[in-house]
């Protein structure tokens, strides 16, 4: 799951097909969440480097800066990768609360009770 092929890493201008940045207005950052939107299985005609990461983001998600270091990855090469899957309608994602979210009081309690109870 590290963009390897054997005991070569493949590099990460040929894994996002020379692109270099993502699409504008995509709105993935390292604390976007990112979900698989079909089986890694449904997807076999796609990039192994893909369907690497089609498994590690399978419901109900994960985040982008985490994404990149489950797959050995850097993080720009891994949003420009996810940049491609949501073109190709292989991923949905959920981009980060805003600070007004994030400072809500009531959101921060529901937070840590979930977290106690898990």
């Amino acid at each position: 799951m590290t963009g390897q092929r054997g005991s070569r890493r493949t590099r990460a201008f040929a894994l996002s097909a020379s692109r270099s940045e993502t699409a504008a207005g995509d709105g993935i950052s390292m604390h976007s969440t990112i979900r698989a939107a079909v089986p890694p299985d449904q997807a076999r005609s796609i990039p192994e480097e893909w369907q690497d990461i089609l498994r590690v983001c399978a419901p109900p998600g994960v985040a982008v800066a985490e994404l990149a270091a489950r797959t050995g990855r850097r993080l720009t090469p891994t949003t420009v990768l996810l940049g491609q899957l949501l073109a190709s309608g292989l991923i949905d994602h959920s981009p980060p609360l805003s600070d007004a979210e994030a400072s809500n009081i009531e959101f921060l309690l529901r937070l840590r009770s979930g977290i106690e109870r898990a």
